[in-house]
């Protein structure tokens, strides 16, 4: 009895030992580092993206680290350079500027050829044309669908040839305001839209959207435009104050002018919450998903399964360009108790569909889920 105790407990070693190697072997990205590197400031939805690329890495084994380079591309740059002399074996990095990405990143490919890279927001544009980098995904919101569901919405509310004042700064002054440009340019040429004028802050902040916006609307009859659509949600809270401040288009004499932002942020909720009738929608991407999204490409390419990087905006599988579509977040339908971090239960179907993700046998896509 107790040489047969023996065998079995011995074949129950056997087994737990193969069925182990089998678990390891199942995935191939267990014991790698990686790391995700932000040009910009640390912000909710870029907290969401980090917090979503640990919870993945966790899941399979894989050391995960972050760096935020507070808008300094010269620290993004040195940051990059330092994590791949130290032997990371993938890098996902986020904001490039358009410029001079391409020629450093193509060094740094170059320099470590064995270490993976995929870039969110990042073109790679050189001597006039935009450029790929081999082996490299670069992976996007679907920036002409953020512009297009908020056009969507006024153009229902208001009919075709609504008429609407963009608020950016372009063209060429960066690639995901032209990209979003793309569903602009295509509404207007259909008829779908009227552009009565353009709003471009002087800089990148809150206070220069309000001061623009400010003294536009002075000279801007209420009664010559219906809406306005912002590229960028910080210019969005410029904007809404600016209106808001002015009683001619804040709901004192007439009806408010609605507005409508790319791009989300906990004051943009708070806003929509606390005067709908102006800051009526939000057109943006689910942050939490978008980070699992970029998190799998790296890994996939870890694991060199490049014929499972999927498209959600095309289809296709096995790109190097991968896009996130849009969706509208309505400030009609928030609740009281809506924030950025759940607004999953207000939004879309688009909005967080884990249909999105790249998956594999060893990383399917309910395993965060």
């Amino acid at each position: 009895m107790k040489k047969f105790l023996a065998l079995v407990l011995a074949l129950v070693m056997v087994f737990a030992l193969c069925t182990t190697s089998v678990a390891e072997a199942a995935n191939p990205v267990s014991g790698k580092k990686v790391a995700y590197i932000m040009q910009l400031t640390s912000a909710t939805i870029f907290q969401m993206w980090k917090d979503s690329c640990a919870d993945l890495c966790a899941k399979l084994g894989v050391q995960f680290d972050f760096f935020f380079c507070d808008n300094d591309i010269n620290r993004w740059q040195d940051t990059i350079s330092s994590c791949a002399a130290a032997g990371y074996d993938g890098l996902l990095v986020s904001h490039g500027n358009k410029d001079g990405s391409y020629v450093f990143l193509k060094g740094i490919t170059e320099q470590y050829p064995n270490m993976k890279l995929v870039c969110f927001d990042t073109q790679f544009y050189a001597d006039g044309a935009y450029q790929k980098l081999p082996g490299v995904t670069q992976l996007f919101q679907q920036d002409k669908s953020l512009v297009t569901v908020l056009l969507d919405k006024f153009v229902a509310e208001f009919g075709e040839g609504v008429r609407l004042v963009k608020v950016w700064r372009g063209p060429n002054y960066n690639s995901p305001f032209d990209r979003r440009e793309v569903g602009w340019e295509e509404y207007e040429a259909a008829g779908k839209i009227k552009t009565v004028g353009e709003i471009q802050p002087l800089q990148d902040t809150v206070d220069s959207a309000n001061a623009v916006s400010a003294a536009y609307l002075q000279g801007l009859n209420r009664a010559d435009v219906d809406a306005v659509v912002v590229y960028y949600d910080a210019y969005g809270q410029g904007v809404y104050n600016a209106i808001v401040e002015n009683d001619n288009f804040n709901g004192k004499v007439g009806a408010a002018l609605p507005m409508a932002s790319v791009d989300i942020d906990p004051v943009d909720v708070t806003n929509m919450l606390k005067r709908p009738d102006i800051w009526t929608a939000a057109g943006t991407t689910d942050w939490t998903l978008n980070g699992e999204i970029a998190m799998r490409l790296l890994l996939l390419e870890l694991a060199d399964a490049y014929d499972k990087i999927y498209d959600p905006a095309s289809g296709n599988y096995g790109v190097d360009v991968v896009e996130v579509p849009g969706s509208a977040i309505l400030a009609s339908d928030l609740k009281t108790d809506s924030t950025v971090e759940n607004l999953g239960s207000v939004a879309p179907d688009t909005y967080g569909n884990l249909s999105y993700l790249s998956a594999t046998d060893w990383m399917p896509a309910e395993l965060l889920h």
